[in-house]
């Protein structure tokens, strides 16, 4: 008997990058982390990349699992291009391990595709549910270079319309909830039998026949709903013994599949170290029960359907999904599903967004359409192909545009072409669901399906179409904020989403005030430009600095050229004044370039002031302009003087007193809490200084300071943040201990145990895991491991088996026979 195991774990996050900068804002809710996309990530996505399994009598890690080679996962591709910029190892090992369970699976890969942006299918028109699938279904094949086998269904919102796109696109299978069947019979023939009550037996797949009576086919599972609710909701990723006595609980005929399907931030993000759990289910628990552990498409091949089942229409023929109890009401009016509203809360302004966001898609829509045989053979094939160029951004996109023409388009035509598509992404982007799934209006995933509106609305400008932007804003004054004071979905719009548009003088601004800090090349990129400064000029006289010169501006996506002369003053701190205007003439550039350096020398700041804005403006800036990207670093120049000024007090202040201090708390005197915070904050200060040094690693009796600061630290009972030591101690550890896996000299071995005892005696919490996993893919390779068993203790592992693993490779290498894996 042949049982089969599928987990399928769906892993997603809406795109959270301002529209114009391509960069994503900070997001103050995601704390300790800058953004959602970081937290998730570090919760959920990296942990069932290295999952650690714990050997249970020593507490020590005996293994770390790729969780993605054992279960079937879709990963939204606006989550992976985010991870392939900012965390590109973890993304790479997602890839590998998709490739390793293609050689596991006979052929068949563990990942499969998700409709682009998350939209909900059925809502969308014909056109816009082509666009999803194709671009997820490219997107997929650009990063894992094979086809996808199926596509994950954003909420598995699911109608007939959205399943004959699946079959049109070659889709093998795909993954609905129960509830979502209507009824099934033997593909033989027969009578149908209602299971509309989600009465379905999961334990099988099904076929589902094109409406069209061709014969063209897709076939479907239903995941088992009550592992999934044991996995999201009762606790079943509680242990890996749980969650796999959950799945135990399940008796099936022989050759049939025990397969659910769950929130991929289940295993992590929602219940913490649930990526352990599920390592250890599928590795060792599952193999002992006597499951065979694949993906869908290795079961299909083995065992085809012998069922046919037909779905629900849902409401109005909208469809289903399985996050709404009401069809797919949630994406488009009040039906009562929501997460975590306040009493007295509603979600009427679901039907205005979408109403307002259609009226923008169609206007859109037939500008777009109106280019066919000028731009376009065909503007909406085009469109589904624009993918390759948000992909490859490098890619030609005059070979690309000269395809799709049938013949070669002017510099102006290009633009215009590219415009036209960018203004298409925008508004697929504008329908990303989480938009609506929430409670309110106001919040960041509403604002910011927004701000692709805002930013279709410049884009139109640029091509001197007349601007939706007054009716879209009527429509959406009808969708009102559960909160008082954020008034209409308008209000909402103009308060927190039109705010963060980034014009291309605003980008001029933040380049002039960046290279007044020294921040800024002579060539970049900087909010969503390809930028160039020439005849750059910079001077300081007393406590001013001045600066001018011309911005080169090349929009990324678009190829918008802009030039503008600039001028910019920092008068000291955080104040900054400058002007800007569209470069014409080089004379007219080179005269108000010599009125202004001639007046710098001489002038009063007012006088300065005024020839700045006569000569370069009219446009005026401030600090007010910085893009977020670079705010933080340039802040930090500007305000480090400060800072230093101020910690040079607090030492002071402590030093001169240190003496007093140590005797009253000798004989048991409680400090003041004003005195205790300047001494916390010398120590601290003080601690951070010699860690930073970085010169003690080599030499024990260096770090001597870095002791007696710890020790009076904990002899005082003083609370230091000791956050920046411990970012600096992982980072330290990973680069010896990296290093030394490199080049496993006795030097190296012993300065990485000097550096993880340094940690552990200054009892700092520094992330051992990145070392963790050099030592376990050292092991891998026919080194001598013995000589690393001092050091693989100190970092927690369980070195017996590291050796064992280590040993069989040695042999296998000797032999002739290939090296060995762990696994991970």
């Amino acid at each position: 008997m042949t049982t089969a195991l599928v987990i399928h774990g769906h892993f997603y996050q809406p795109p959270r990058e301002n529209p114009w900068t391509g960069v994503i804002d900070d997001q103050p809710s995601a704390q300790p982390y800058p953004n959602w996309n970081d937290r998730v990530y570090y919760e959920c996505y990296r942990p069932n990349a290295f999952a650690r399994v714990f050997d249970l009598k020593t507490g020590l890690v005996e293994n770390i699992i790729n969780n993605y080679e054992y279960i079937s996962f879709n990963i939204g591709p606006t989550l992976l291009s985010w991870m392939e910029i900012y965390h590109p190892g973890t993304y790479r090992r997602i890839l590998e391990s998709d490739q390793k369970s293609v050689k596991r699976n006979n052929g068949h890969g563990n990942a499969i595709a998700q409709g682009y942006n998350h939209t909900i299918l059925p809502l969308c028109n014909e056109a816009d549910r082509v666009t999803q699938v194709k671009w997820g279904v490219e997107d997929f094949k650009h990063r894992f270079h094979r086809e996808p086998e199926s596509l994950w269904l954003p909420e598995t919102a699911c109608n007939d319309a959205t399943l004959s796109v699946m079959i049109n696109e070659g889709l093998k299978y795909v993954i609905l909830s129960p509830e979502q069947a209507e009824r099934v019979r033997p593909l033989s023939g027969g009578d149908w039998q209602d299971v509309s009550s989600g009465n379905i037996d999961f334990s099988m797949p099904y076929r589902y026949f094109h409406r069209d009576g061709s014969g063209r086919h897709i076939d479907i599972f239903f995941y088992n709903k009550d592992i999934a609710r044991g996995v999201a909701f009762e606790g079943a990723l509680i242990s890996s013994q749980a969650l796999i006595d959950r799945i135990a609980r399940v008796e099936v005929g022989e050759n049939r599949i025990v397969q659910t399907a769950t929130d991929g931030e289940s295993y992590g993000h929602h219940t913490k170290f649930g990526d352990r759990s599920l390592a250890y289910a599928l590795e060792e628990e599952a193999p002992k029960r006597g499951y065979w552990v694949t993906n869908y498409a290795a079961y299909l091949e083995k065992f085809p359907p012998t069922m046919e089942a037909e779905i629900k229409a849902g409401p109005d023929g909208n469809g289903t999904a399985w996050s709404c109890a009401h069809g797919v009401g949630r994406w488009y009016r009040d039906c009562g599903c929501q997460t975590g509203a306040r009493e007295g809360w509603n979600q009427a302004w679901r039907g205005p967004l979408r109403n307002a966001f259609d009226y923008v898609r169609d206007t859109v829509g037939v500008y777009f359409e109106q280019q066919r045989g000028k731009l376009f053979i065909d503007p909406w094939a085009t469109r589904n192909d624009y993918i390759q160029l948000v992909l490859d951004p490098g890619a030609s996109r005059r070979e690309f545009l000269q395809r799709h023409a049938g013949r070669e388009l002017s510099e102006s035509e290009v633009v215009q072409a590219l415009t036209q598509l960018e203004i298409q992404h925008n508004a697929m982007l504008m329908y990303t669901s989480c938009a609506w799934f929430f409670n309110e209006i106001s919040g960041i995933e509403t604002t910011q399906v927004l701000r692709y509106a805002a930013r279709i609305f410049d884009l139109l400008a640029t091509l001197g179409y007349p601007s939706p932007e007054d009716k879209f804003l009527e429509i959406l004054s009808e969708a009102h904020s559960n909160i008082l004071e954020y008034g209409t979905g308008a209000d909402v719009y103009r308060r927190f989403s039109e705010p963060t548009r980034v014009r291309p003088q605003g980008v001029v601004a933040h380049l002039a005030i960046s290279s007044l800090v020294n921040h800024t090349l002579e060539k970049g990129k900087a909010g969503g430009f390809i930028y160039s400064i020439e005849d750059a000029r910079k001077e300081e006289h007393g406590r001013f600095k001045l600066m001018s010169g011309r911005a080169f501006l090349q929009e990324a996506m678009t190829r918008q050229h802009f030039h503008f002369a600039f001028a910019g003053l920092h008068l000291g701190g955080i104040d900054f004044y400058g002007a800007v205007r569209p470069f014409t003439r080089k004379e007219e550039y080179e005269a108000s370039s010599k009125i202004l350096w001639d007046q710098f020398y001489l002038v009063s700041l007012p006088k300065l002031l005024r020839v700045m804005q006569e000569e370069f403006g009219p446009e005026e800036f401030g600090v007010e302009q910085l893009l977020p990207e670079n705010k933080q670093i340039i802040f930090k120049d500007i305000y480090g003087s400060l800072v230093d000024h101020f910690s040079e007090q607090y030492v002071r202040l402590y030093e001169d007193n240190r003496r007093n201090l140590e005797m009253l708390q000798s004989v048991g005197f409680e400090l003041p809490k004003e005195i205790k915070a300047a001494a916390e904050f010398t120590f601290g200060k003080l601690f951070e200084e010699e860690i930073q040094k970085k010169e003690w690693f080599k030499d024990p009796e260096a770090y001597r300071n870095m002791i007696e600061l710890a020790d009076g630290v904990t002899q005082h009972g003083y609370q230091i943040d000791r956050f920046a030591a411990e970012h600096t101690f992982r980072d330290l550890i990973t680069e010896i201990v990296e290093g030394t896996m490199e080049k496993p000299t006795d030097e190296n071995i012993r300065a990485s145990i000097a550096v993880v005892q340094l940690a552990k005696k200054l009892g700092l919490s520094a992330s051992l895991y990145l070392a963790q996993e050099a030592v376990f893919k050292a092991a891998e390779t026919p080194l001598d491991f013995k000589k690393m068993t001092e050091l693989s203790d100190l970092l927690e592992l369980k070195t017996e088996h590291l050796i064992a693993v280590n040993e069989e490779v040695i042999k296998k290498a000797a032999t002739g026979g290939l090296v060995g894996s762990l696994g991970v």
